[in-house]
Parts: structure tokens; C-alpha cells; sequence
């Protein structure tokens, strides 16, 4: 693929509505903002959410993957109520989904690869977004990409882009279509596979190092508090959600043998799901993800338990930078390069935290606006040097211990070394360590009580089945 830039966006700063002040903080709203596109179409609102802000917290990028407008948008804290616009071609939704200190942009841009056609066999050009990164001059440029990369499946689902940076921008992470084969049914089908892939900075490009395929076949689970050698696992699609600063871990969701969603991680090469939804002891069909990892290492996502015939329940977790997995009563989304502040999906206007910068001073996401009938997100950041007082600190949450039981399954929330719990005779039905959730289906009703050993000492809690 040649490195050309098929299109220059036209780089437009216009000013936004909805500007407010709170509680020592300011917040701005940017769903109003008009905008108009590459071909000169026009456009009163802005949807999507800021996905990331830089380490420093100078940046923030996002970009519409609601209704496919071309919005690809840049916010300054140097002009905190402008909104920069660096891509919107509607004819192919480009993507930004990180940027670093120095404002460089990673994401997916619009251009042209070399595609087989699966029913000639010959060659063909498909026009398709491309994993791609953003200078500060404002210009994109496309990062190097295998042979047998998927161009027809990208131009159709839009999901083979560059999604994470480190704040240096030495190393950038993302997830592509590969194909592995073709399926022959009625009609012929291109068989491929989502598989992470890396870039590294050499000097002054990057360079494609490796692509994660073989992730799959020494794989880790957590298990009774603690991560286990498993063997083989389902390993054909797994989503990036973030990189942590170091650029050695790669956090997301891996598509389980069910079809499920298994909050994962890559570290050494390797893949260690958090939750399987393949395994009998988590019930669970849907699954869920590790949404981001924070600048001091912890890794941040949720659950989706089937609960019997009371549906489905979400619990959020946090893996720390330390090794254990603790439910937590809020799902916390990043938290401060000190390890001392953690900041809830919902928070300070925005009812969509997406990130936040080391310190804590900037928290970007988005809004919830009405819309045609419905409702729908626009991006919106607040910020200020107050801006941590009103958040959760991690020591209070550690020590928030306590019980949550719904439909059959039974966590403990905080940090504790055991858990154990009796029936009203005083027998006692299940054990566990940090991170256990407990199966109660085929206990009979009635009261229980856990016994939760802290560091603190042990701490006893009644639930009724």
C-alpha cells in the first residue's frame, strides 16, 4: 500500500454552545456544534464521544460511530470551548481514537488497498478506512499493514483502525480483519479473524512487530483469585480498548467458543481473559470487557451474569496494577497516575466517562442528548485544577467491603483475602478469595451469612436467597 493522502481534511475551528460552570470545574458540551463535511453537506450536531485524552491532558479525540457522519474531532485545552475538526469525509468514517503529550492522533483514516476477490481470485483496489495516524501539521498517514490484511471486511464494518497510543507515542495498538481462508456455502465467504496488532516507532516510522496471532494458544484465566495456566483458548476476534504507558499490555474483550464477550487482556504475548463465558462456573452468555487500563496500571471494566429468571446483572470489577480482582458498587471507568483517585462512568455532567488525564484535571467523554426520537451521545469534557475533589479514592474503596447478591450469584465488593459463606444450620456452602464470584443455584432459600476475612479483621454479612 502506498503511503499517500488521498484527501487533506479541511481543518475548520468552530466555536461550541453550552459552556457552563460547576462546583469549581468547567464543562463543556459540543452536540451543537455545526460542522460540514467534505463534499460541502452540512450538519447542525456533533454525535459520538471523546474516546481519549492525552496523558497531560493538552488533547482529546473522538469521532461519530453512531451515525456515520465523517465527524472525526480534536479538542485543545488551550481553547477549551473550540472544537477541531481533522477528517469527515462521509463517504468513508475515518476514526480518531488516541492521541499522545505532543498531539499526534491515531486512528483510521480514508485509502486504498489491494483486495482479492474472492470469487475471480484476481486482485482488486477497495477503498476502505485504514489504520492511521495523525501529525501536528495536519497531516495523516497510513501505518503499514500485512499482506493478507482484510480490505473488503474493513470497507464494510469500519473496524480495522489504530486505537491506542502511550503518551510518548513510542507504540501504537489496534485491531485489524485478516483473512484465513474461504468458506465455500451457497455462495462463497471470506473467512477471517480480528487479531490485536502493534506498531513501534524506528527511526522516525513505524513499524508493524507483531500481530498477536498466536496469543491464543498459552492462555491465562483468573480463577479463585489468582491467574492460571489454561492451555488453548478460543482466539479469533478480540477488540482493543486501551495500552497501558509502558506499551507492553493491550487491554479489550475476546470473543469466547459461545459467542460471548470475555473481558481480556494481552501481556508477553500471551492472552489472560479475566472471565470466560465459556466456562460452567461463569454464567454468562453475553459477557463483557476491560474497557481501559490507567496510567498507573489498573485495568477497568464489567461483567454481564445471567441471573436466572431475573435476567442479567452487570458487576464491575477493577484488576489493580498488583494482581487482583476486586468488585467494586460503581463502575469505575480510569483513575489518577498516583493510584489515588478513580473516576465513575457518570460524572460531573458527563454521563459517559471515556477517560482521564494522569493527574485527574481532565475527564473527557460524552453527553446524553435528545435526538430523532431518541437518544444519542455527543462529546463533552470537563476540567479544571479542583476538578479531583468531588471523586472516589481508591483507599475508600478498597475498603468498602461488602456483599451484592442478585439472582444467584453472590460477589464481594472492596479488597479482603477470603470469603465464606454458611447456611442458617452454620454449614458452610462456598469458599473463596479475592475476585470469587459465588454460584448460590442449587442452595435452597433462605438467610446466609458471609464472613468476609479483611485486613481489618472479619466483617459478617446477611443476604437471603
Amino acid at each position: 500500500m502506498k503511503k499517500q493522502l488521498l484527501f487533506t481534511a479541511a481543518l475548520s475551528l468552530l466555536a461550541a454552545t453550552g459552556v457552563q460552570a460547576q462546583g469549581g470545574y468547567q464543562f463543556e458540551r459540543f452536540f451543537d456544534t455545526p460542522y460540514t463535511d467534505i463534499d460541502g453537506q452540512s450538519s447542525p450536531g456533533v454525535f459520538g464521544v471523546f474516546n481519549k485524552v492525552s496523558g497531560n491532558g493538552k488533547y482529546a479525540v473522538g469521532y461519530d460511530d453512531q451515525m456515520a457522519s465523517g465527524a472525526v474531532y480534536m479538542w485543545s485545552l488551550e481553547k477549551p470551548d473550540e472544537l477541531q475538526f481533522i477528517g469527515n469525509d462521509y463517504t468513508c468514517p475515518g476514526a480518531a481514537c488516541d492521541v499522545t503529550n505532543e498531539g499526534l492522533v491515531v486512528g483510521a483514516f480514508k485509502g486504498s488497498v489491494e483486495n482479492t476477490n474472492i470469487e475471480t481470485g484476481e486482485l482488486e483496489t477497495v477503498t476502505c478506512p485504514v489504520p492511521a495516524y495523525r501529525t501536528q501539521d495536519g497531516e495523516w498517514h497510513y501505518l503499514p499493514i500485512p499482506a493478507d490484511y482484510s480490505g473488503s471486511k474493513a470497507s464494510g464494518m469500519n473496524l480495522s483502525m489504530a486505537r491506542a497510543v502511550t503518551s510518548d507515542g513510542k507504540t501504537i495498538v489496534g485491531h485489524f480483519y485478516v483473512r484465513t481462508g474461504i468458506v465455500e456455502r451457497p455462495w462463497l465467504m471470506e473467512k477471517v479473524a480480528m487479531f490485536p496488532v502493534l506498531w513501534e516507532l524506528e527511526d522516525g516510522e513505524y513499524v508493524l512487530k507483531d500481530d498477536f496471532r498466536e496469543a491464543g494458544k498459552n492462555s491465562m484465566l483468573y480463577k479463585d483469585g489468582e491467574l492460571k495456566e489454561v492451555g488453548e483458548a478460543e482466539y479469533n476476534v478480540f477488540y482493543v480498548y486501551g495500552l497501558s504507558e509502558d506499551g507492553k499490555t493491550i487491554v479489550g474483550m475476546n470473543t469466547s467458543a459461545t459467542g460471548g464477550f470475555n473481558p481480556a487482556f494481552i501481556r508477553d504475548g500471551r492472552l489472560v481473559q479475566l472471565f470466560d463465558c465459556a466456562d460452567p462456573d461463569t454464567p454468562s452468555f453475553d459477557g463483557g470487557i476491560c474497557n481501559n487500563i490507567d496510567a498507573a496500571g489498573n485495568i477497568y471494566g464489567y461483567f454481564n451474569y445471567e441471573v436466572g429468571t431475573e435476567g442479567n446483572a452487570n458487576y464491575n470489577f477493577v484488576y489493580t496494577a498488583d494482581g487482583k480482582l476486586e468488585f467494586t458498587d460503581t463502575w469505575y471507568i480510569c483513575g489518577t497516575k498516583d493510584g489515588k483517585t478513580r473516576f465513575p462512568q457518570y460524572y460531573n455532567g458527563l454521563t459517559n466517562v471515556m477517560d482521564c488525564s494522569d493527574d485527574g484535571k481532565v475527564v473527557v467523554g460524552g453527553t446524553m442528548e435528545s435526538a430523532m426520537g431518541g437518544a444519542v451521545n455527543g462529546p463533552g469534557v470537563t476540567y479544571d485544577d479542583d476538578v479531583v475533589s468531588g471523586v472516589d479514592r481508591v483507599e475508600a474503596i478498597r475498603n468498602n467491603v461488602g456483599v451484592d447478591y442478585r439472582g444467584g450469584i453472590l460477589v464481594v465488593t472492596g479488597e479482603y483475602d477470603r470469603a465464606d459463606v454458611y447456611n442458617a444450620q452454620g454449614a458452610l456452602v462456598a469458599t473463596g478469595g479475592q475476585g470469587k464470584a459465588f454460584s448460590m443455584e442449587g442452595n435452597p432459600a433462605g438467610a446466609y451469612i458471609v464472613k468476609v476475612t479483611t485486613a481489618d479483621g472479619v466483617k459478617s454479612y446477611k443476604f437471603a436467597r
